[in-house]
Formats: structure tokens, C-alpha cells, sequence
């Protein structure tokens, strides 16, 4: 028994040839062949966006999220703990100590 009628889902592709996610099990021979679009394309969401939206969901949930201010003070944090390394490391490679001559 052949098969008369198939559904296969495939891809448009640019050039307008259709990528079959399998083959067919139709006889060969003259076809006809419809084209329906699967499902709505969304649009590409952007880091921006995605961000945004984590955001929101945060909010909703009731984590207010951190202040600049509360940034801020972490990066000066960051950057003064990072000098800090650096004259150790500096005073490591003169074979002094950080604090003597």
C-alpha cells in the first residue's frame, strides 16, 4: 500500500529550496506541493532585552536588585583589593616586603 498524502516539516530556506526534515514516502512522480508557514517568527531578542526582562521577573518576585551606589561601592572594593595585589606582587618580584624598604 503507497501512500498517497504526507506531511513533512521542512525549512524555507533563502535560495527557495525547501530542506525536508525526512524523506517522503509518496510514490515519485508529479506532486503537489502547499506551503503554510509553522508558527509566527518571533523577532530576535537582543542581551538588552533579555536583560530587561530578567529584570522584571526579579522584580516580581521581590528582589529589588542592587542600588548603583551598592555597585559602585563593590567595583571601588574590587579596585582597591586589586592595588593591594598589585604592591604585593610588585614588592614580591624586588624580594622586599610589602610594607618595609
Amino acid at each position: 500500500m503507497s501512500v498517497i498524502e504526507e506531511t513533512i516539516e521542512a525549512i524555507l530556506e533563502s535560495n527557495g529550496q525547501l530542506k525536508l526534515s525526512n524523506q517522503p514516502q509518496v510514490p515519485p512522480g508529479p506532486v503537489r506541493v502547499t506551503i503554510r508557514a509553522a508558527g509566527a517568527i518571533q523577532p530576535r531578542r537582543g542581551l538588552a532585552n533579555v536583560i530587561r526582562e530578567i529584570a522584571a521577573e526579579q522584580r516580581a518576585r521581590g528582589f529589588p536588585g542592587r542600588s548603583p551606589a551598592d555597585m559602585d561601592a563593590e567595583a571601588d572594593a574590587c579596585l582597591t583589593e586589586d592595588a593591594e595585589r598589585d604592591r604585593e606582587l610588585d614588592a614580591a618580584r624586588r624580594g622586599t616586603s610589602p610594607g618595609g624598604p
